[in-house]
């Protein structure tokens, strides 16, 4: 989109409006990932012809430059000081949606969720010994496993084959408030939001694995999620 104005806001919107761009910076700029599969891993629902595109043109812009990767095919894509600028507009989106976006059943797709786990686990506070969790998906129903065994837990999106030692059977959309820091861990446990099948010991250290997303911490003034509503649905 080209709009033809000399307005600075046009100007950058020619470039950081596309769709899926602010995605694709997110997760180089803020979320320091640099090979291409993870890149499209985190930003999910896009081809690879259009991220290869979206690539190209932020490269064109000055926004991020291509390294050789040293550990074999393809490359890695960094923000130049033109995209690491960027780490403050992006900041500043995201803090405004907290404050003013509601969480919506359709922005929780339980793939990112699970992601989102995946990223915010605490290696010092997981089990010190092979532990295999089933988290259930209940509003659409879906079915990941997280595999704790050693210094790297493993997200499967298929069967590991593993003894299942834990099922946690979550709400997704009150789950995403709850790793966005609007709704405490505590509470959706309470109202059945998210519910849990296995030892107590290892129910009773699951909140204490994951930490918290680096938007959660400007969510106090938001508007409570209604759970009894929520879980009810």
């Amino acid at each position: 989109m080209q709009y033809q104005q000399i307005c600075p806001v046009s100007l950058a919107s020619e470039i950081l409006a596309e769709r899926w761009t602010p995605l694709i910076l997110r997760e180089i700029v803020l979320f320091d990932r640099h090979h291409f599969s993870e890149i499209q891993r985190g930003v999910g629902r896009i081809s690879q012809s259009l991220l290869s595109e979206r690539l190209r043109t932020l490269e064109t812009a000055g926004v991020i430059e291509r390294w050789p990767n040293p550990d074999g095919r393809g490359s890695l894509y960094h923000p130049t000081q033109a995209g690491r600028e960027l780490e403050t507009v992006l900041n500043e989106l995201g803090i405004w949606a907290q404050h003013w976006i509601e969480l919506r059943q359709e922005h929780c797709d339980p793939s990112y969720l699970m992601q989102t786990v995946h990223a915010l686990l605490q290696p010092d506070r997981l089990p010190h010994f092979p532990t295999t969790v089933r988290f259930e998906f209940t509003l659409e129903p879906k079915i990941y496993w997280l595999v704790i065994d050693g210094d790297h837990p493993e997200l499967c999106y298929n069967d590991p084959g593993r003894v299942v030692d834990l099922v946690v059977t979550v709400d997704e959309q009150v789950f995403g408030s709850v790793l966005l820091g609007r709704v405490a861990l505590t509470e959706a446990i309470e109202r059945g939001a998210v519910q849990f099948e296995g030892p107590p010991e290892l129910a009773r250290a699951f909140p204490t694995w994951l930490g918290m997303t680096r938007f959660a911490k400007y969510s106090l003034e938001y508007p409570r999620l209604n759970l009894a509503v929520a879980a009810s649905a």
